[in-house]
């Protein structure tokens, strides 16, 4: 199967809109007991979550395609790392070969949707992301070890990209959040 590159499926994401720009209305009932950050974190998932159903627009089928390629690649490289294959691993958990496929394609539907939602709201309300953003997003990837790993990324222009989609969807998910309506 041909899969489209990077630079490709980057290129169909700005065409993602939302129905509605209006706050998101979340509840955080089923929130585990946790500390502030951890909540925070919840809260920013569940209206990430809320703001995905609100995508609209022709989006590409290959761009989820090429996002389940990409967390079935991930999984087979951490069963690697653990000395094992993926086959192995989806036999000691009773799965299928075809659950696995079908779980990663829904994964992957909601984790594109999601960036594109984001995405959109970055635009319409015309967040960039701070200085901050990106430390804060440079130290969750490499506590202690931020300095290094901001190197690293520089050296890879398409890293670079990668971290720069990513900082901003995390800009715009903490404006999402901090404007969700809590039920």
């Amino acid at each position: 199967m041909e899969t489209k590159n990077s630079a490709q499926v980057q290129a169909n994401i700005p065409n993602a809109s939302l129905s509605s720009y209006e706050p998101v209305k979340i509840s955080l009932a089923d929130a585990p007991s946790a500390e502030a950050e951890q909540l925070e974190g919840y809260k920013r998932a569940v209206a990430a979550m809320e703001l995905a159903t609100r995508v609209c627009g022709d989006i590409d089928p290959a761009i989820y395609e090429q996002a389940a390629l990409g967390i079935r690649t991930q999984a087979q490289a951490q069963a690697e790392a653990q000395g094992t294959t993926l086959s192995a691993m989806l036999v000691d958990q009773k799965i299928s070969l075809e659950q696995y496929e079908r779980m990663t394609a829904l994964q992957a539907n909601d984790m594109v949707n999601q960036g594109l939602a984001l995405d959109a709201w970055a635009r319409h309300y015309g967040i960039e992301p701070s200085e901050e953003d990106v430390m804060e997003m440079i130290e969750s990837m490499a506590p202690g070890h931020e300095k290094e790993l901001l190197e690293e990324l520089s050296q890879n222009p398409a890293q670079l990209e990668a971290l720069s989609i990513a900082v901003m969807r995390f800009a715009a998910n903490k404006h999402l959040a901090a404007t969700a309506i809590v039920e």
